[in-house]
Parts: C-alpha cells; sequence; structure tokens
C-alpha cells in the first residue's frame, strides 16, 4: 500500500490517490470525516480553520462502502480558493498583475520556513508562495484521510492508534497519566478510557487540569504574540509480535516510523519507549523481560517501547515526538528580502497559536500508514477475507 498527495494550501483542490489498498475492506464515511474534524479543532487554532469544511470526496475503488482493490481517488475542494483564485490561477497570470494581488508576491522568506531554501532549490525566488503553498501543513489533509482510512483497516484486527498530547509550553502531562495511558488495554478499554477523552479535549490529552494549563499557556502565547510547540505520545494497541523485520535497514519499523513521522511539519525529534533517559541508565533497568503466562509470551515492562530488533514485540508501541513553535511571528521575524537583499521583516501568512493537538493527529495518520505498510507486507494485500485468515493462522502459530 502506498499513497500520493498534491495540491497547494490555496488552490483548488487537494487530493490523494491510494494504491495497493487490499479489495473488500469494510469502510465508514463519518468515521472519515470525523477524523478530519478532529485535525480542524483544537484550542489555538486560527482562522483558516473557521473556512474550510475538509469534506473530502471519495472518487474511485470504493463501492457501496467495500473497497475495490484499484486506486483510492481522495479529493477535496479548499473553500478559501475562492479568495486567492486570482493569485493561485493555474493558466493566467494577468489578474495577478493587480496592484492588490501584486502584494501577495512573497519576497520575504520567513525563517524555519521552507521559503528560502525552496526558492533558491526551484529558482522561485521571484515568487516564494511557489514554495510555501505546497509546503504548508495545509498538505496534512490528505496525509489525515489516507491514514484514516489505514485505521479503519487496521481496527478490523483490533489494531488502534491514538496521538495524545503529552506538553504545549511548558504545561505538561504528568508522568503518571502518561504511564497509565501508555498500559496494555483492550481495544474496548482504550477506546473508552484514552480515544474518545481525547478527541472529546480541545488540546488533545487525557487529564483535565494539565488540558487547563495548556489552554493558559496558549492564551499567554497568544497575548505575547508569539506561538507554541510541544509534545505528543502515540500509542498502539493491539499490535502482534513481528511486524517489520531485523534482516535489512531499510525493513526496520522503527526506522519506518521515524521517517514517516519526521515527514510532518515542525516535528523535530521522535523517540521510542523510555526514549533519551534509556541514555542513563544501567542495562539490567532498561530490559523488558520476557515471561510466558496464559498461552502467550508477555513482557513485565516496557522499556522499548513495543519494539526489539525493528520489530514489534507484541507490547503496546508508544512513541514521542516533540514539535516546534510554529516559525511564523504575527509581528514577523526579521530576515532579507530576496531581490534587493536588504533587511525586512518576513511576510506574515495567517497561521496558528499552536497546532500541536492537530500534529497529535498527523502522527496517527503517518502511524497507521506504516504500521498498515508492515501489516500487509506480513500477511498480504490482495484480499481482506485472505488477509484475516493469514493473520489468525500466525497468531495460532504464535501461540503453539
Amino acid at each position: 500500500m502506498d499513497y500520493v498527495t498534491a495540491g497547494e494550501s490555496h488552490g483548488p483542490f487537494l487530493t490523494a490517490i491510494i494504491s495497493g489498498f487490499p479489495a473488500n475492506v469494510p469502510l465508514d464515511q463519518e468515521q472519515l470525516l470525523a477524523q478530519l474534524r478532529q485535525r480542524q479543532i483544537g484550542y489555538g487554532r486560527g482562522g483558516r480553520m473557521k473556512i474550510e469544511t475538509d469534506q473530502v470526496q471519495v472518487t474511485s475503488g470504493v463501492h457501496f462502502g467495500q473497497t475495490l482493490g484499484s486506486p483510492i481517488g481522495l479529493l477535496l475542494a479548499n473553500q478559501d480558493y475562492e479568495n486567492w483564485q486570482h493569485v493561485m490561477s493555474t493558466w493566467s497570470d494577468t489578474d495577478r498583475q493587480t496592484p492588490e494581488n501584486r502584494k501577495r508576491v512573497i519576497t520575504r522568506p520567513r525563517p524555519g520556513h521552507a521559503d528560502l531554501v525552496g526558492g533558491l532549490k526551484y529558482r522561485h525566488l521571484t515568487d516564494l508562495r511557489n514554495v510555501l503553498e505546497r509546503a504548508s501543513a495545509r498538505e496534512t489533509t490528505m496525509r489525515v484521510a489516507v491514514g484514516n482510512l489505514c485505521q479503519q483497516f487496521l481496527a478490523h484486527f483490533n489494531i488502534q492508534v491514538c496521538g495524545i498530547v503529552t506538553g504545549i509550553g511548558s504545561a505538561l502531562l504528568s508522568q503518571a497519566a502518561i504511564t497509565t495511558m501508555s498500559r496494555p488495554l483492550t481495544a474496548t478499554k482504550f477506546r473508552s478510557e484514552i480515544i474518545t477523552p481525547v478527541q472529546n479535549s480541545d488540546v488533545r490529552t487525557i487529564d483535565p487540569t494539565a488540558a487547563s494549563q495548556m489552554r493558559q499557556a496558549i492564551d499567554q502565547a497568544k497575548a505575547d504574540q508569539t506561538t507554541l510547540g510541544g509534545q505528543i505520545r502515540v500509542v498502539v494497541q493491539g499490535l502482534p509480535a513481528g511486524l517489520g523485520s531485523y534482516i535489512s535497514a531499510p525493513q526496520k519499523l522503527d526506522a519506518r516510523l521515524s521517517q514517516a513521522l519526521m515527514s510532518i511539519n515542525a516535528i523535530k525529534g521522535v523517540s521510542f519507549g523510555d526514549g533519551f533517559a534509556l541514555g542513563q541508565a544501567s542495562g539490567r533497568n532498561t530490559l523488558d523481560l520476557i515471561t510466558y503466562q496464559d498461552g502467550r509470551y508477555q513482557r513485565a515492562a516496557n522499556h522499548q517501547g513495543g519494539l526489539e530488533g525493528g520489530m514489534t514485540n507484541g507490547t503496546p508501541l508508544l512513541i514521542d515526538l516533540v514539535m516546534k513553535p510554529i516559525p511564523t511571528q504575527p509581528t514577523g521575524s526579521p530576515t532579507v528580502d530576496v531581490q534587493t537583499h536588504e533587511p525586512v521583516l518576513a511576510t506574515v501568512e495567517r497561521s496558528d497559536t499552536t497546532a500541536v493537538p492537530a500534529a497529535a493527529v498527523i502522527a496517527e495518520a503517518m502511524t497507521a500508514i506504516t504500521i498498515m505498510q508492515a501489516f500487509c507486507e506480513m500477511f498480504g494485500s490482495d484480499d481482506f477475507a485472505r488477509i484475516k485468515r493469514n493473520y489468525q493462522a500466525y497468531l495460532d502459530e504464535s501461540n503453539d
């Protein structure tokens, strides 16, 4: 299973094509739309999300709620294109030359964004909008759509993914709460105790006290006319042992997950399990000791975050991410005009005070996509019923 997205932030449409998605998988439209709404909401989001509705259309590959095995097409109209159609026209630039529209030509790159480097690489220095329109996090809307279809597939095997905010600025979720949400849970309990409360929180966290502190931090950053980053934990429950492989570097699942998650805008760090704290502990204290109980192998701890040798080991997958503050500052930042080379203030595009809650949803999507790819490589990718048989046979064999 693979995918590609296309589209610009203020262009007419965002699109995605998914190839290799198995046939005969039941999908639910409301779940897809609900997940896109999760990406839009969140305390600290900017004005763009008040314009967009993100009603994605499935244009191919699904018939009467079941996949066909052929490419799945996704199409999403950008509502804001109505205000940008003269600037973002595909063919004619006549209207762009008006004084009003010329104001939207960008020659003042924003530090921390792709503006300058992209302009140099693709020779877009006459208008850096050609860079930022594609580099915008608006593209992740389609990744969330693709990821939700993967989440729906995985849910048929009782594999569930949840991205949870563990910190915004200096407001942090307690270690006790992080430990609680990371413990092994059945699919039903994980949904009721973790997923549902997170989805109902405007900062996507599980503790009301921490949520209040996060909102206060966002309010203060907004008053200070700056932005905030934060931290996210992705928890995956219900995974079998053996996804991924140790036999070659590109097949190691932790490497694949790292690449996928680092591709999210503003993510600057990824770790698994105890992460960087492992470097300060003794080897004896970081072992996930193996036991055999109730007819299956189990672990006494989960310091490694559910991965050993590039493969899942059957415990919950625990991934931590760090997101930097959004570089766009409401007051502008010192920069250099690429046409005059004079010191100026950077262009200010509409932005959020923080997008950490939205990034948690995107992290869910990227994790689900990567897990599904590994799952289908191991158990098949043609027909849903055949995959289920292969999976059950593997579980039966593993428990012999």
